[in-house]
């Protein structure tokens, strides 16, 4: 497994970090949407560490995943920093009259109960667009888990694309992005590793954590 150690960006305490975004990174919103995402984080006293390669095209993971707050945080980080992400969800929530509003706010449809299954929906969604940043959380659920899924590496290794590690750690308010791998094609090997980034990491609610995870 390959990964790219980017030296974090920390803003002092209180403040919200902006890292800046290369141009290959998908970006949107204009300048009300970003002074308003970081204005939201700052007055909540949440900031964002890390950087973003400068790439058209990347998974991130974000965990651990306890709570319907921590898509909030995705938004407003994603916002703040003025870059477009997409997300994945069952494709009858995207029906008349949401389905245009989910489109917007990055959605893809995936029907589970197509063939080529889920990973592959993914896989084809980063072969047809120029520019996709998908974000995935690989517990699945906000519940208590003893594994992830196995999705998100599958989706990197056939979409050929970098996977960015993202923690919301609710201990010190902060959003942290980096590092970068690839994987190696070793799940068992690379999975430990993986997990060993979010040590410390401390969520909203920590009875629902992975701690205890192991790969399927």
């Amino acid at each position: 497994m390959t990964i790219q150690q980017d030296i974090l960006y920390q803003s002092p305490e209180g403040e919200t970090a902006v890292p800046n975004i290369g141009q290959a990174v998908p970006r949107r919103g204009g300048r009300f949407a970003k002074n308003f995402a970081r204005l939201t984080m700052r007055l909540f006293g949440w900031r964002v560490e890390g950087v973003l390669p400068n790439d058209g095209k990347l998974l991130i993971i974000g965990a651990p995943h306890t709570s319907n707050w921590d898509w909030v945080l995705v938004m407003l980080t994603a916002y703040s920093l003025g870059v477009r992400i997409s997300w994945m969800a069952k494709h009858t929530l995207f029906k008349k009259p949401s389905g245009g509003l989910m489109r917007w706010l990055g959605g893809i449809a995936i029907d589970r109960r197509a063939k080529h299954g889920t990973v592959q929906q993914a896989i084809t969604s980063f072969k047809e667009k120029e520019k996709l940043i998908l974000c995935i959380t690989p517990e699945g659920t906000r519940s208590k888990v003893r594994e992830w899924k196995q999705g998100f590496y599958h989706i990197a290794q056939g979409a050929d694309v970098p996977v960015v590690v993202a923690a919301f750690d609710y201990g010190r308010k902060a959003v942290r992005l980096g590092p970068t791998f690839k994987p190696s094609g070793n799940l068992e090997a690379d999975l430990p590793i993986i997990k060993s980034f979010y040590d410390g990491v401390v969520p909203r609610h920590p009875h629902y954590s992975f701690s205890q995870a192991t790969p399927q």
